[in-house]
């Protein structure tokens, strides 16, 4: 049986941004999690080892934070 191509080669045919999205949401989110709180820690001291400590801090408090209020089962 053929296989049915959905998309040439080098063209965005049927690509979806929202599907690329949730995709990569975990990616995305950990990306956040790190990302905000190097950001903020570099533009309140502008020292390379605050920046890591309070990126670091940052990350644990938002990682908490997230499993507070999300539900995990087994």
């Amino acid at each position: 049986m053929a296989e049915k191509i959905i998309s040439p080669s080098k063209s965005f045919e049927g690509w979806n941004l929202k599907k690329w999205f949730m995709g990569n949401w975990g990616t995305l989110k950990e990306l956040i999690k790190v990302g905000l709180p190097m950001v903020v820690g570099w533009f309140a001291t502008q020292n390379p080892i605050w920046t890591i400590v309070i990126t670091a801090l940052g990350k644990l408090i938002l990682d908490s934070g997230e499993y507070f209020f999300k539900k995990y089962s087994e």
